[in-house]
């Protein structure tokens, strides 16, 4: 599931694309026992190089992970959720470099864990998507605070709203990768560079931060969240709760800080999940 190679200063680590499940306690203990072994080595690390290994025809992993939650179950997610939350955060302040080298296809929380790390280099033909609203859920585990941060809410609303499959160039463009390599003998060189850059904190830690393609107050994006729920629905055909409820969170996270985000995004996931209409068995693994 998670697998470490030293590397001079750095240490790389290899996840199991398809393992990746906030609910999951086998994962989120894998997890946990990495940090552990991170923090304790910090001092001697110069970064961490994560990967994934995606395996064919494993990018719709969520279907088998997000079954239907039953509201006696809504306090256990928030729960797992909380927990799954806070080791990201501990992945976000190791106070070394953390870099990201991604290919192929890279959905779901795979793409959400990548988000977590200070630094993302994509392949030129890797593929990018959030699909959970096609299931009809929102995203959880700071897949909606962190894209939205990132990107803007503009550039967000294909990847979050539609749950579009995006280019490398693409994902660059709307700020969720830092660069694209040419070729996989081009990473060493980009991976050295992010190492040299430094950065161990996210872009909203800053003082300077401001939110990419404005202010949610500003003109042009009053005029598209007047809009926004009108063109959901058109686009549906009708209502489509886990599109709304996604919009929902995207705003409301980004007027609160960082850990409220997550509490919000983790209470949108738990309204759309409980949905006898998508219950297909049991949830927690």
């Amino acid at each position: 599931m998670i697998s470490t190679h030293q590397n001079g200063g750095a240490l790389s680590v290899l996840l199991a694309a398809r393992a990746i499940n906030p609910l999951s306690r086998l994962f989120q203990r894998e997890l946990a026992t990495l940090l552990e072994k991170l923090e304790v080595r910090r001092s001697k690390l110069t970064a961490v190089i994560i990967g994934f290994d995606a395996e064919p025809g494993a990018t719709s992993h969520e279907l088998e992970h997000l079954m239907a939650l039953t509201p006696a179950q809504a306090a256990d997610c928030m729960h797992m959720l909380e927990a799954y939350n806070a080791l990201l955060r501990r992945l976000e302040s190791l106070g070394i470099p953390v870099v990201a080298t991604l290919a192929g296809e890279v959905s779901g929380h795979a793409f959400g864990l990548a988000l977590a790390c200070h630094h993302r280099i994509g392949l030129h033909d890797a593929r990018f998507s959030l699909p959970q609203v096609q299931l009809g859920l929102a995203p959880a585990a700071g897949e909606i605070a962190r894209t939205a941060r990132l990107a803007g809410l503009k550039a967000a609303m294909p990847l979050l709203l539609e749950g579009a499959v995006l280019s490398a160039d693409a994902v660059r463009q709307a700020g969720l990768l830092h660069t694209v390599a040419a070729g996989e003998s081009d990473l060493p060189r980009l991976v050295a560079a992010a190492q040299d850059n430094g950065a161990v904190m996210q872009p909203w830690q800053a003082k300077n931060y401001r939110l990419p393609g404005g202010e949610l107050d500003s003109a042009p994006l009053r005029a598209l969240l007047q809009q926004a729920p009108a063109r959901l629905r058109q686009r549906a055909g009708g209502p489509h709760p886990a599109a709304e409820a996604i919009l929902c969170a995207m705003v409301e996270g980004l007027q609160v800080d960082f850990d409220n985000a997550l509490l919000i995004e983790s209470r949108y996931f738990c309204q759309t999940a409980i949905n006898p209409a998508l219950r297909k068995g049991g949830f927690f693994l």
